[in-house]
């Protein structure tokens, strides 16, 4: 049967593929940050490749009734290298001395959480996002934000992902419950049924459906805030800030089925929760530059029917209830303030804290100050980086 041969090419060089793969991340130059990674990555690599074996060893048995249980394992195994290849391998061979910053940030806020205290860092070159699978997460990280301090804690927002799968029956029970909020918001008080009722009964229905994705991103920019304070809120505000009037506006074709809200709105509630805190001063230098730009712009804010006033107070308690069920790690204030960080204690958030200290009070003695830090607490030479 022709099908048998085509199956014993594709599993020879699925075979052939993970043996390369497997010999290119035991070879893989790496920092000692990076190993615990490599250790999973080949576990995985290995598993895959006994796999392509075994699905060799059936296809000599030349049973016929075999051969659909070897071609659903060959289609599962070649879905899975193709991720290794095009994915995973990435954080092993682009390695380099400089990755040290962003695997201890991230090996930092997996220890910090019960959950994830045994998941291995792992990060490779692109705008920052996360793919949040339990057990082997990989984020994503631009790669000049790497060689620096105060972008770090855009990882938090991503780690708010990682908690939402741990967390997801409980968590889309809470956002399920606040869209049928949105929907009671958006109901008409008088019903027509006639096609113009029909098309607005849809456009509720994707605005509802929409509200899925940004309760989750309200959700993760929350856990930042708790996780980082005004850190936190700095690195975020400036990194998603275009000076653009899609910052504040949108048309609704591009809001419908949209995954992130726009982010003024963003800003908005951070800045809220912020109030609530002792951030309170960090919240009110951060919106009065947003205000500021709007101005600058001439631009309205106009979300067409996706958010009114009327919904926050319900969005705010539905991501207080997710914060309590996932229970992120707390800032503390005097970390808040930048004031708990030295060499010795190496308290990440402190850190993170005093770098936008020293970056927003001192902007030109800034980069001379945070090369002597990554040289002494990350061992990294930084002339020239």
């Amino acid at each position: 049967m022709k099908i048998r041969e085509t199956l014993r090419r594709k599993n020879q060089d699925l075979e052939q593929d993970l043996e390369h793969i497997v010999s290119l991340a035991e070879r893989a130059q790496i920092v000692s940050e990076l190993e615990p990674y490599r250790i999973a990555f080949l576990t995985w690599a290995n598993q895959m490749l006994r796999q392509a074996r075994a699905n060799l060893r059936l296809l000599e048995r030349h049973y016929d009734s075999l051969l659909p249980d070897v071609l659903s394992e060959t289609s599962t195994l070649l879905q899975y290298v193709r991720l290794i290849k095009f994915r995973y391998l990435r954080g092993l061979y682009r390695a380099g001395d400089w990755d040290r910053v962003c695997l201890r940030t991230i090996t930092w806020l997996h220890e910090a959480h019960p959950e994830t205290a045994s998941y291995p860092a792992v990060f490779a070159d692109d705008d920052v996002s996360i793919i949040p699978a339990k057990g082997l997460p990989f984020y994503f990280f631009p790669c000049l934000e790497q060689r620096g301090l105060r972008f770090q804690p855009l990882f938090f927002h991503e780690f708010g992902h990682l908690l939402y799968t741990c967390h997801k029956q409980e968590l889309d029970a809470l956002v399920g419950e606040f869209q049928q909020v949105v929907e009671s918001e958006l109901l008409p008080v008088s019903q027509r049924n006639d096609q113009y009722a029909q098309e607005q009964a849809r456009i509720r229905q994707s605005i509802v459906e929409t509200w899925y994705k940004w309760t989750q991103e309200f959700f993760c920019d929350a856990v930042g805030l708790v996780i980082g304070g005004p850190c936190f809120l700095n690195a975020f505000s400036e990194y998603i800030s275009k000076f653009q009037m899609s910052d504040y506006y949108r048309q609704p074709s591009d809001l419908h089925g949209s995954t992130h809200p726009i982010s003024r709105l963003r800003i908005e509630l951070l800045t809220d929760r912020a109030e609530a805190n002792p951030l309170h001063q960090h919240g009110h230098s951060v919106l009065d530059q947003w205000s500021e730009t709007a101005a600058l712009l001439d631009v309205t804010e106009d979300h067409h029917g996706f958010y009114s006033p009327s919904l926050k107070d319900a969005l705010k308690q539905t991501l207080n209830d997710m914060i309590v069920e996932v229970s992120p790690r707390e800032c503390t204030q005097e970390e808040a303030a930048g004031t708990g960080w030295d060499l010795e204690s190496g308290n990440l958030v402190s850190l993170l804290n005093k770098t936008w200290l020293e970056y927003l009070e001192r902007p030109t003695e800034f980069r001379s100050w945070e090369q002597s830090v990554l040289q002494q607490t990350y061992g990294l030479e930084t002339s020239g980086a």
